[in-house]
């Protein structure tokens, strides 16, 4: 038999019916979004390493030839081309949406800061008798939350407040507890301060320091609020002599911690790769930073799942709080602690006195990128 009379023939464009017509729309329409999505894309590729973009054009290679094979079994139109024209097509769409794909997540990360913002409360609380201000914290924040906060506590200490602020206090008898329970073995504020460097954000005991000379001069102004190590490591054994659920979920830590010795080839690689990305090009630390910030937004704004350990992290932590408000003399209080103390405290002070009440409240965020201004002379 002879040749199809429409393989390889011209086709005049007034002969393309309104289905044909529809379908060279669409894929017009998919081939531009792909193009746009890639040649965004490309920036944040070639910023990470050119190695990435390589790696994505040598998949997008090897993918092509059985993709090509797919659509060309799939669609009778595409067996209307050549082999060598179907190929590049597949090659093409596989380059851009790899390239989309593997900087999407700098893209989302991106937004989640932007569209969806970290905050804590600022909360102002009286019975009647006494004021609390309760600023709620983050250990890492942008620079200019840590800014507004330390304003505002210099503006509190000229107002009469007696500031009270957060952080376990050490103790012989129970750092190593502290250290092997509840820090993973490590320091607290070295994790803190690592997270914030690759982050691009602050750690917040770099800007108290700010208060350090009036400290000095009015040390009965400024209090560590906070309890013991060896007061939670206390609470810690009675809750396992006497709460069952605490002790079943608490139970497998000790092996943990014994064989947590065994495999530090995690911890050591997570180190390497935190240390790369902070010393990698000034554009790998910012992408580097985007994701981290975008990361931490999403994770804290997640609800929290309960865990047993808050008996004893946020619990009783808030119940001494509570008390310690409750026996101070002083009529203005102002807070600096954690924002996911908030609820509790303010149930442990109703409890003891149902006076307490919100007076005041505003939000304040605690994560933005890092600004860049910059002018003209």
């Amino acid at each position: 038999m002879g040749a199809s009379l429409t393989e390889g023939a011209q086709v005049h464009p007034a002969n393309i019916g309104s289905g044909q017509r529809f379908k060279l729309r669409v894929s017009a329409i998919v081939w531009f979004v792909l193009a746009v999505g890639f040649l965004l894309s490309l920036p944040v590729l070639i910023d990470v390493s050119w190695l990435v973009l390589l790696a994505v054009a040598v998949i997008a290679i090897v993918l092509a030839v059985p993709g090509a094979w797919i659509v060309r079994a799939v669609f009778r139109g595409q067996r209307l081309q050549s082999w060598l024209a179907s190929l590049a097509k597949a090659f093409l769409a596989l380059l851009f949406f790899l390239g989309i794909a593997a900087a999407a997540p700098v893209f989302y990360y991106g937004l989640q800061t932007a569209l969806n913002p970290l905050t804590v409360p600022q909360v102002t609380l009286s019975n009647g008798d006494k004021t609390v201000v309760f600023q709620g914290m983050s250990h890492v924040g942008s620079e200019l939350f840590y800014k507004s906060v330390v304003y505002d506590l210099e503006q509190a200490l000229v107002d009469g407040y007696v500031l009270y602020y957060e952080g376990v206090i050490g103790s012989p008898e129970g750092d190593a507890w502290f250290s092997r329970t509840l820090a993973g073995g490590g320091d607290l504020n070295t994790s803190y301060q690592m997270i914030s460097s690759l982050c691009g954000l602050k750690f917040q005991l770099d800007y108290f320091g700010l208060l350090a000379s009036d400290m000095a001069a009015r040390p009965d102004r400024h209090i560590n609020a906070d309890v013991t190590t060896a007061d939670m490591m206390h609470e810690y054994d009675r809750l396992m002599q006497s709460d069952p659920a605490f002790a079943a979920a608490e139970q497998p830590a000790s092996t943990t911690a014994e064989t947590a010795t065994e495999a530090p080839e995690s911890g050591a690689g997570l180190t390497g790769i935190i240390g790369w990305l902070q010393n990698g090009s000034p554009e790998l630390r910012s992408i580097a930073g985007t994701v981290c910030r975008g990361f931490m937004t999403a994770t804290l704004n997640a609800d929290a799942v309960p865990d047993q350990m808050d008996k004893v992290i946020l619990d009783f932590r808030n119940r001494a709080l509570a008390e310690r408000i409750g026996k101070d003399s002083h009529e203005l209080i102002y807070i600096t602690y954690g924002a996911g103390h908030f609820p509790g405290l303010l149930a442990d002070l109703q409890a003891a006195d149902p006076a307490w009440e919100v007076q005041s409240l505003k939000w304040m965020r605690t994560i933005a990128a890092p600004e860049e201004l910059d002018g003209k002379l």
